[in-house]
């Protein structure tokens, strides 16, 4: 029990410390016309004050990042001698990391917009410009590949569900609530895979460049990777239930093997969400800086806080200029607002009856 334990806590850890100190490394570099998160002109990236603030927040941001990494490492170890203690540490670590890394994400953006307004950077020709690409309107469709696939793993998911409960009820006269939460787990999966796919990639674009090539070129590529990002992880999702559905019809009750098989199959989904984007933001990245007609809006106010508020945006999700494969709410719409609350106290929640759980077994 201390062993697995520990390298599945590890792994969760490594795992998610490394993407977070990584994923906001590109905010330190001055592209797209911002650094930190804020737009300044291109000739003042050198200017001493900017220098002073972008040195201190990545020796502060990555100081952080590496003493969690080190320290939530620490805490598996303690597995070893009480799983219960562990778990429970690990628990308020956890929250811990994420409150200061959330604190270390703003209060460098915050900084830096205070300086843009105190050296008189905001251009305002370019702070109300909205920008459409007819173009690339036309071309949105045709972008990336349609998302009938996740059709059929909706039907196969569907399938396995119903022949096993049939099959189990036939040979035991009953089938136990899980095989039905876990198939209906994984169409839901399914179902939301399909909903951010259709959301993502065939209604979203944005424009980069003045240059309708620029834009349909960086657009079809975003596009596809999330469609490939979308399929692997439902792929892999329907992979992992239709396997368990199938040891449970030959051997009637899955066992620990297939349990863990079932899980790294649930974790390679996850990683499939993520893998395509390695090669992709390079791209990207590669796209823009060939771009001499670059598009800069520059919407400041509307980030200067770490989040996006914007009360003349109809648009609930947004896409996050701090991490450009992500999106994020519009904290101006009250439904954004109660969206988080929600997840926000279902988080906690879920952490402190897990908690609580762990006391009342010491």
């Amino acid at each position: 029990m201390g062993i697995f334990l520990f390298l599945i806590f590890l792994f969760c850890d490594l795992i998610t410390c490394l993407l977070i100190k990584h994923a906001y490394h590109q905010n330190f570099v001055f592209q797209n016309g911002m650094l930190l998160g804020v737009h300044i002109p291109k000739e003042q990236v050198r200017h001493p004050q900017v220098e002073t603030l972008c040195g201190q927040s990545k020796r502060r941001w990555n100081l952080y990042q590496n003493i969690h990494i080190i320290l939530g490492s620490l805490i598996c170890l303690i597995s070893f001698f009480s799983p219960k203690w562990m778990m429970l540490i690990w628990i308020f670590w956890f929250l811990a990391y994420l409150a200061g890394t959330e604190i270390l994400m703003t209060m460098p953006i915050r900084s830096m917009y205070r300086l843009k307004q105190e050296q008189g950077w905001i251009r305002e020709k370019s702070r109300r410009t909205v920008y459409i690409d007819t173009k690339l309107s036309a071309m949105s469709e045709r972008m990336a590949s349609r998302a009938l696939w996740h059709l059929l793993f909706l039907a196969a998911e569907l399938a396995a569900t119903v022949a096993l409960h049939v099959h189990l009820q036939g040979q035991n006269g009953q089938a136990g609530p899980e095989i039905l939460m876990l198939g209906g787990a994984a169409m839901t999966v399914t179902l939301l895979i399909w909903a951010m796919r259709l959301y993502l990639v065939e209604k979203r674009n944005v424009v980069y460049s003045q240059n309708s090539k620029i834009n349909i070129a960086v657009n079809g590529l975003v596009k596809r990777t999330w469609a490939r990002a979308f399929l692997g992880a439902d792929g892999w999702n329907c992979a992992a239930w239709l396997y368990l559905a199938l040891r449970w019809f030959l051997a009637g009750n899955p066992g620990k093997g297939d349990w863990f098989v079932y899980a790294l199959l649930q974790l390679a989904a996850a990683f499939a969400v993520l893998l395509p984007w390695g090669s992709a933001i390079q791209k990207k990245r590669e796209l823009l800086a060939a771009d001499d007609q670059p598009v800069e809006v520059d919407d400041d106010e509307y980030w200067k806080n770490g989040w996006y508020e914007n009360p003349q945006d109809p648009h609930l999700l947004v896409q996050n200029r701090f991490c450009d494969t992500n999106y994020t709410f519009n904290m101006a719409r009250p439904a954004a607002r109660w969206i988080n609350r929600g997840i926000t106290l279902l988080l906690v929640g879920c952490l402190g009856w897990a908690a609580w759980m762990v006391i009342e077994r010491l």
